[in-house]
């Protein structure tokens, strides 16, 4: 079945994930995206290796194939003026045009989003940078590593006691992608409606402000920065990790209410520290939560995490395991789901992908092949959408203009 995206057509000129996430949603459902790119500057992601034994090379990268399945690439060196001609003929082809290179890079090679309205003013064009397009910032180039720092989530997770750290990888870079899309599906909305394009600016580091509303809230209500706790909850009582049977095994628990609290002591056999007054309330609880962890945490060694989980989860009680990667591949929720699909790569083999977390029930959606080797579709892209004969197609490529 045709994803509701079949006939949107996107030119991507972006690097890295902040751009690629975004269309990766619209290839799962239907669209036609073509990644601009170039030997001369590939793709950093292109050439990340996971490990020193990995193969070296452009086409050997997992990260780069997990972020663009379905895709097509088209290699061009826009330093050459014929090729920048021919990027201008796929914008003319496209509806959507995205970028997430640094504020002024595009307009040095000719692309820039006024020049691309010019040519096509029904156009939307996407810049999505660290900083935005405006400020005295702008020019700073970045990733999720500073970005993640200066949104202010490093200043929230961690120990209370130690030194800040940031959220697992790069966060805005996930952050930011998930709204281009949602800009994107509105913005088409609205040319539907009116007939006309649109430059998105967007600012990943704004992204993940926004992600931080609450603490922006109380800090303008009466001055609060909220501060790092590590795994303690300003309302659950308790509310951490415990130390299960077994090698690294771990479980979260959670206890929002009394009631949760009193299911959670008979799941433990109603031992007598649990049964004291002084426990029995979540303000109680929270002054005591050092003792409390510690004895609990003696009694959820005892026991798989599993078994703990689906015990507590019947009575009640908020629990899950603290997965690693291999439990996730293996998870029955995730496999019922069909949130892991294989495909097979020219030079990686099979590799294991995911499906966004959204499931359209008149359009399931899905990718059709592993991500493109870089310039595959040269012969497609050039030939098939601008229509250069095949003798042309191999004339570029010979002076280096397709490349």
């Amino acid at each position: 079945m045709a994803g509701i995206y079949a006939d949107l057509r996107i030119l991507e000129l972006g690097a890295g994930a902040a751009g690629p996430v975004a269309t990766r949603y619209f290839v799962e459902q239907g669209a036609t995206v073509v990644r601009l790119e170039s030997t001369k500057r590939p793709d950093f992601l292109r050439m990340l290796r996971i490990s020193p034994d990995a193969p070296s090379g452009l086409e050997s990268s997992p990260m780069f194939a997990l972020l663009n399945p379905g895709k097509r690439s088209v290699a061009l060196n826009l330093q050459e003026p014929e090729a920048v001609e021919l990027a201008l003929g796929l914008v003319r082809w496209a509806d959507v045009v995205l970028e997430n290179f640094s504020p002024g890079v595009t307009d040095r090679l000719g692309l820039g989003a006024e020049r691309l309205l010019a040519e096509k003013p029904e156009l939307i064009v996407v810049s999505s940078s660290l900083f935005g397009q405006t400020g005295p910032q702008r020019s700073y180039p970045g990733f999720g590593g500073q970005g993640s720092a200066i949104a202010g989530f490093n200043g929230l997770t961690g120990w209370p006691d130690r030194e800040a750290i940031g959220p697992y990888a790069t966060i805005t870079d996930s952050l930011s992608p998930r709204y281009v899309a949602v800009l994107i599906a509105a913005a088409l909305l609205v040319r539907r409606r009116t007939g006309r394009g649109q430059h998105i600016d967007l600012s990943q580091i704004e992204a993940g402000v926004y992600s931080l509303s609450e603490m922006i809230v109380r800090y303008g209500a009466d001055g609060e920065i909220v501060r790092r706790a590590g795994n303690r909850d300003e309302r659950a009582a308790p509310h951490g990790i415990y130390p299960c049977l077994g090698d690294d095994a771990w479980i979260a628990i959670s206890v929002w209410d009394d009631a949760q609290w009193r299911g959670l002591v008979a799941a433990m056999g109603d031992p007598p520290w649990a049964l004291t007054p002084r426990l029995a309330s979540a303000a109680g609880r929270r002054e005591r939560q050092e003792e409390i962890d510690a004895r609990l945490a003696d009694w959820t060694r005892e026991f798989g995490a599993w078994h703990l989980m689906g015990g507590l989860q019947e009575a009640g009680i908020p629990a899950g395991v603290v997965q690693n990667v291999r439990d996730v591949l293996h998870d029955p929720q995730l496999a019922h789901r069909h949130h892991f699909v294989k495909l097979e790569h020219p030079v990686l083999r099979s590799l294991v992908h995911e499906r966004s977390g959204f499931r359209l029930a008149a359009s399931p959606g899905g990718f059709d092949r592993a991500a493109p080797l870089l310039g595959e579709h040269n012969e497609d892209v050039l030939g098939g959408i601008l229509g250069l004969s095949p003798e042309r197609v191999r004339d570029l490529v010979a002076r280096g203009v397709a490349v």
